[in-house]
C-alpha cells in the first residue's frame, strides 16, 4: 500500500476485497452467475498474477494510476476460461 524511504512497494499485512451489489437491483439468477464465476476464479486462482504501474502518481496512486499486468496472465486466464465454459457469454 505505501513505499519506504527507498521507493519500494511495503506489502500489506491482509489482501482483501469487497464486493458490493445493489440487491434489489439485480435477480437470484443474475447473482447465482456472478456466485458461480467468483467460485470458478477462486479454483483457478493460480492463473491469476501481479499488476506493475505503468503511470504512477504521487497522490491516489491506486486510485488514478495506470496498471498493466506483469506478465502473460490474463491471457491463459482467458484461455482457461474458454476451455472451462466456450462462448457462453
Amino acid at each position: 500500500m505505501d513505499r519506504d524511504e527507498k521507493g519500494n512497494d511495503v506489502p500489506s499485512e491482509v489482501e482483501l476485497l469487497r464486493l458490493a451489489f445493489p440487491r434489489r437491483v439485480f435477480t437470484l439468477s443474475q447473482v447465482k452467475y456472478a456466485e458461480d464465476r467468483i467460485e470458478w476464479l477462486w479454483k483457478n486462482r493460480e492463473l491469476i498474477g501481479g499488476l506493475k504501474f505503468t503511470e504512477e502518481p504521487k497522490v491516489l496512486r491506486f486510485f488514478v494510476g495506470r496498471l498493466a499486468p506483469a506478465s502473460d496472465w490474463p491471457q491463459k486466464l482467458q484461455a482457461k476460461f474458454r476451455e472451462d465454459f466456450g462462448d457462453s457469454l
